[in-house]
């Protein structure tokens, strides 16, 4: 028996598994005519595995047809697919199926310009996980009242956290506080890190003293704002040792003696490490160590 023959018989076999195994092989390239019994088999299943194989290119016909099937794991399965533009009909159609897992893949494509309409009701969807990938796109302008409603969606932290991270609108001092402030240390560690705004010296204290060390750690990054000595001193015996290395990093600081002599003392081989790196390098930049304090040498 040939292969061509092989293969032919696998499809036409009345057992579906066998079906399956063939559409899911891919020692061989389908025929049109394979092709077409596969997309029209009775089982989703392997119709479903014929929609997945790329080694074909479908016809508008079949593109319709499995975008229009009644079973959801072939509409998912050809919204997947990216190797034909959808119709305006098509992509209205996806982004208003009844499933939010076929609205949320149809809301992932980027080969069409959603209108203002399709915007607005993919940000106002009735499923979370539609609402996020909405939010994640960025071939759009929000409005500031989609870019509000997003910062205050209570039913995840994942929407608040997709639009914390947008970088095309400037926030309010309302929002950067209730965003400095949120319930959940993601979206704060994300408010933490934005550069588009001059935190208060409220807010960078409560962040360098935030119960959770990726914000404190956050905070210590920032380059925007003068440290207190206070801060210093608490920065550089954090229990979290990122914290540490993160102030330690800082090329702003003028060390002092004691922070010296307690940095190249300190139990942990990695920040004593660091603190010698800092000693050599103020030998040679005198301008980094406090007028009072002469050369070392370690």
């Amino acid at each position: 028996m040939t292969r061509p023959q092989e293969i032919d018989q696998y499809m036409k076999s009345v057992d579906w598994r066998e079906r399956l195994k063939c559409a899911k092989r891919r020692d061989f390239t389908p025929t049109p005519e394979q092709v077409e019994r596969g997309l029209t088999d009775k089982e989703a299943c392997v119709r479903m595995a014929w929609a997945k194989r790329m080694d074909f290119t479908p016809t508008s016909e079949q593109i319709e047809r499995g975008l229009t099937d009644d079973h959801i794991v072939m509409r998912l399965a050809w919204a997947e697919r990216v190797d034909y533009t959808p119709t305006p009909k098509q992509v209205e159609r996806g982004l208003t199926d009844a499933s939010s897992w076929v609205r949320a893949f149809w809301a992932k494509r980027i080969d069409f310009s959603p209108t203002s309409e399709q915007i607005e009701r993919g940000l106002t969807d009735e499923d979370v996980c539609v609402r996020i990938v909405w939010a994640k796109r960025t071939d759009y302008t929000p409005t500031p009242e989609q870019i509000e409603r997003g910062l205050l969606d209570t039913d995840g932290v994942w929407e608040r956290t997709a639009w914390a991270r947008r970088k095309d609108f400037t926030p309010t001092p309302e929002q950067i506080e209730r965003g400095t402030t949120d319930s959940e240390y993601s979206v704060r560690i994300i408010w933490a890190s934005r550069m588009d705004y001059t935190p208060s010296p409220e807010q960078i204290e409560r962040g360098l003293t935030d119960e959770v060390a990726e914000v404190r750690e956050a905070w210590a990054k920032r380059t925007d704002y003068t440290a207190t000595s206070e801060q210093i001193e608490r920065g550089i015996i954090d229990d979290c040792i990122n914290v540490v290395l993160a102030w330690l990093d800082r090329k702003d600081i003028k060390w002092t003696h004691e922070q010296i002599q307690l940095g190249l003392t300190h139990e942990d081989d990695m920040i004593r490490s660091y603190w010698e790196k800092i000693v050599r390098k103020m030998n040679c930049e005198p301008s980094l160590v406090s007028d009072s304090i002469p050369f070392m040498s370690i």
